[in-house]
């Protein structure tokens, strides 16, 4: 059993004060268990390789499951082994689209985006399954590189745990931090002109915000160029262990991506700065 709440983050830079912030969310409550991702069956996300089927069986690598998270039933995102295993190791991946986001010039994201979500990596220890999966979550690109990602691996030597690993640019590097299985987590990207800060708590919003890394990748091309905006985030299944050894599955909910906008207090200073130009005027 998980637990989640709608905690909000933004961080907040400072930077022009043309256009308005725009957001979008998505947390599948208007979805219902069962409801699978293949087909565009649910809206807004799709699904890149087919479920498998045998003997007039469809075996959902991704679907719609309801879950109490400690305050009633709730609609989250499932992607996974825990109903059935992939074929021959081939990963699977729901991307949502982000392609609504648009700056304060009506021009898609660029260098500024700032997305949450919650996560946990669901593994029954009681069945008899011992291999264990990886997983993560990147925004992705129109060329369809990863210009950030969050990735989970199974640790070595504890079955209860998963490395986090964070990056830009289509790689990762480890952070010598771990998340517990069947635990819930709230992690956060911030973008902001090649600067990239990744963070994360518990989902609940108790105990405290851990930093993960702060990369700046010497430009901010992952972000700024035409044919590198961000237009989606993207959640991943990687099959590690052999066929028909794990079920591991990653739940995923309340996921938050915006392009923010300068704080009151910014265009406060910068109003004053333009009323005592016009006074030495």
């Amino acid at each position: 059993m998980i637990n989640k709440f709608g905690l909000a983050f933004c961080l907040v830079p400072l930077v022009g004060i043309a256009g308005a912030a725009n957001s979008l969310t998505y947390d599948f409550d208007s979805s219902s268990s069962g409801d699978l991702f293949s087909g565009n069956g649910v809206s807004g996300w799709s699904q890149d390789v087919a479920n498998p089927s045998s003997f007039g069986q469809t075996t959902p690598l991704a679907y719609i499951a309801a879950s109490n998270f400690g305050g009633g039933a709730s609609s989250s995102a499932h992607v996974g082994t825990q109903l059935g295993n992939t074929v021959n190791g081939v990963d699977t991946t729901l991307t949502g689209t982000l392609t609504s986001l648009t700056a304060g010039n009506g021009t898609h994201v660029y260098n500024m985006v700032n997305a949450s979500f919650n996560v946990a990596v669901l593994d029954n220890s009681a069945d008899s399954f011992t291999g264990r999966d990886g997983f993560s979550v990147a925004l992705t690109t129109d060329a369809g590189a990863q210009a950030a990602t969050v990735g989970f691996s199974p640790t070595s030597g504890d079955n209860d745990k998963w490395d986090v690993s964070v990056g830009v640019n289509g790689s990762t590097s480890t952070t010598g931090q771990t998340i517990d299985a069947n635990s819930a987590y709230r992690f956060y990207i911030d973008s902001l002109d090649g600067a990239t800060n990744f963070s994360f708590s518990a989902a609940d919003g108790s105990g405290l915000t851990i930093g993960l890394a702060s990369i700046n990748s010497g430009n901010a091309s992952a972000f700024t160029s035409t044919l590198n905006q961000v237009t989606g985030i993207a959640f991943t299944h990687d099959p590690i262990a052999a066929d028909g050894t794990s079920a591991n599955t990653l739940a995923f909910d309340d996921i938050s991506v915006q392009i923010p906008e300068p704080s009151s207090s910014l265009l406060m200073v910068l109003s004053a700065g333009l009323i005592a130009i016009r006074r030495r005027r």
